[in-house]
């Protein structure tokens, strides 16, 4: 979510023909103002839902964290949870927990992932989305520099 939002993305996101959620977990930890207030649009309009979690739910995340070898948060294993429960793809760009969501069978899926469906739906022009994602690199160092740059190569090539 930030890093659509770093790229002004983000209200494209939620163009694209998916159901969409979060857990309050993971809203709590949005700090800035502004960004919470966007969030917070989305919500009201129905495009994000947000799941709260009863007092059994929260144990059981609660265990995820203790068992997970990779101090993942509650925020994040509050997502992973609730994508397994709802059998739904976790779009998350953390490494760390990416391997325990996976390992667990939930479907995992990064920015790269979104920048296709939105090019691929034809929510953002090929060229826009290279310089959407060339304009990521910079701020998000840790994407996958090769992967990145094929798709920009393609998008521009495709934009000609």
């Amino acid at each position: 979510m930030f890093d659509l939002l770093s790229v002004d993305l983000l209200t494209l996101f939620f163009d694209l023909p998916w159901e969409v959620h979060t857990t309050d977990l993971v809203i709590g930890e949005i700090t800035k103002p502004e960004q919470l207030t966007r969030i917070e649009g989305f919500q009201k309009e129905g495009k994000l839902k947000v799941a709260v979690f009863e007092l059994q739910e929260m144990f059981e995340i609660s265990a995820m964290q203790r068992s997970c070898v990779n101090n993942a948060s509650m925020p994040d294993c509050s997502v992973w949870y609730y994508a397994k429960k709802v059998n739904g793809r976790l779009l998350t760009g953390d490494r760390k927990l990416r391997s325990v969501a996976e390992q667990d069978s939930v479907r995992v899926s990064g920015i790269l992932y979104i920048f296709d469906r939105l090019v691929e739906k034809s929510v953002l022009l090929p060229g826009i989305a290279a310089e959407k994602l060339e304009a990521l690199m910079k701020k998000n160092v840790r994407l996958p520099k090769e992967e990145c740059e094929s798709r920009i190569i393609k998008w521009r090539n495709s934009a000609m």
